[in-house]
């Protein structure tokens, strides 16, 4: 009997109950909280002490879009500006730049360790470059020290995307803050030169601007929130006189985003509920995932630039900067060691399967944010995995390839075949800190199986 395994998704929220009605409560005494200010203070201060290096600035906002929209706002690039972004992100992250009347030069990324490679960068620098983006995608961390030197020297911004790779402060504090060690030694001293690999990443020390995400599908979740972490004086105050100005999120706003994310928590973490309604989606073949990811992104449909912009340019309630605040003291980061491990034991028994394509296995850090393969025929897998029970999907994530978003301007010479690639092929899989362990045998077993049967029907289509 392998029903069971449609007791988990792909996906789940980072967020127990209990976090549910801290929030309810914050928000019903809203009225008691400190100031805006005072509560920002908290986070920052927290951030500061937590971090390696004190001498950085913070601010903490919205959400990762509206920090990149505060820089492009602070810098005013003149029209027709280049950056130059790795080639998975979402495409609200592009709405963003061509909003400034700036244009995206997409750079493809290698499939094994994630990085932009250092020469075809120079080869997209122009003298219209302004900055480097770099977004580190599903956990997994690139070494970005050669695009950091290449900035510096080019005199560019780099930007630090880590929406998906906050895995918690690291417990190996460095105080050494004139060291020249790339980013990796810097931030786990220990982790790097042991046995085990290290565990978490705050972006590298040089970085112009790092930006963080709480939203409702990132590990720490607050439900919504962020941070930006800013290495220069003056394009912090920039920032932050700017962010001054606009209007402060509605309370009612962040209050009703709440209650949707309360409900598609029965749906997606409590296998009790889940089990049970598996048997009457499956029965009316109800497409139950694509219902769930549309009602966990910010818009139900693809928004105007003026909804966009309207939505993004707030700052956090003061519900919101407290949950953030006391998730950060609370959270029970032992759970992300958990993910790791399980994530890493379906690994080492995938790893044998040639039809199966294991990506980012070559960064310096690999934790998991989803858990994604690439396979050969992407539906036909997830079809076969479905009639045995386990609940794959391939919509997961509004990540996508640049060059998808920008068919219209984009020629040969900017084609990002390894991006594409993946994305086209790529699915995922229910494994995570929530699945027990006799389940992810059952799961390793379906896969492997799974996988020899679509290598047999290719073969037999050759014949």
């Amino acid at each position: 009997m392998t029903s069971y395994l449609d007791s988990y998704k792909s996906i789940f929220l980072d967020i127990k109950l209990r976090d549910f009605w801290t929030i309810f409560s914050l928000i019903q005494n809203e009225k008691r909280l400190a100031t805006h200010h005072i509560l920002s203070d908290n986070l920052i201060q927290y951030w500061s002490k937590k971090n390696h290096y004190t001498n950085h600035h913070y601010l903490p906002v919205l959400c990762v879009r509206t920090g990149f929209d505060l820089f492009l706002r602070a810098n005013q690039f003149p029209v027709d500006s280049e950056i130059i972004m790795s080639a998975i992100n979402i495409p609200s992250m592009i709405t963003v730049v061509q909003f400034h009347q700036l244009n995206v030069i997409p750079c493809d990324i290698d499939l094994d360790t994630f990085e932009m490679n250092i020469n075809r960068v120079k080869c997209l620098i122009t003298s219209k470059t302004v900055a480097i983006v770099y977004a580190h995608i599903y956990g997994r961390c690139a070494d970005v020290s050669e695009l950091v030197d290449l900035a510096y020297e080019k005199q560019l911004y780099f930007i630090e995307d880590c929406a998906e790779s906050f895995f918690g402060f690291c417990s190996c504090v460095s105080e050494d803050k004139s060291s020249n060690q790339s980013g990796f030694d810097m931030y786990c001293p220990k982790g790097i030169h042991s046995e085990n690999e290290p565990s978490c990443y705050m972006g590298h020390p040089r970085s112009h601007l790092v930006l963080y995400s709480f939203g409702v599908l990132k590990f720490c979740t607050a439900l919504g929130g962020g941070l930006v972490k800013i290495s220069d004086h003056n394009l912090h105050r920039k920032m932050s006189e700017i962010y001054r100005s606009d209007p402060i999120q509605n309370t009612e706003q962040y209050l009703s985003n709440v209650k949707k994310y309360f409900y598609l928590y029965w749906i997606l973490n409590v296998p009790y509920v889940i089990k049970p309604l598996m048997y009457v989606i499956r029965l009316f073949k109800l497409n139950h995932m694509g219902y769930v990811v549309n009602n966990l992104r910010a818009f139900s449909k693809i928004p105007s630039k003026e909804e966009l912009f309207l939505s993004l340019r707030r700052q956090p309630c003061r519900p919101l900067l407290a949950f953030l605040y006391q998730r950060f003291q609370t959270y029970d980061y032992t759970q992300l060691d958990i993910q790791r491990e399980r994530a890493f034991y379906v690994l080492n028994n995938l790893l044998k399967i040639s039809t199966i394509q294991l990506i980012g296995m070559n960064c310096k850090l690999k934790n998991f944010w989803l858990f994604p393969l690439v396979v050969a025929k992407p539906d036909l897998f997830v079809g076969i995995l479905s009639k045995n029970h386990i609940d794959a999907y391939r919509g997961t994530t509004q990540l996508n390839v640049i060059t998808a978003l920008l068919a219209d301007t984009i020629d040969d010479c900017h084609k990002c075949p390894n991006a594409e690639y993946l994305i086209e092929h790529v699915i995922y899989l229910p494994v995570h800190c929530h699945v027990p362990k006799q389940v992810l045998e059952k799961l390793i077993n379906i896969v492997s199986k799974t996988a020899q049967q679509i290598e047999q029907y290719h073969l037999r289509s050759k014949l």
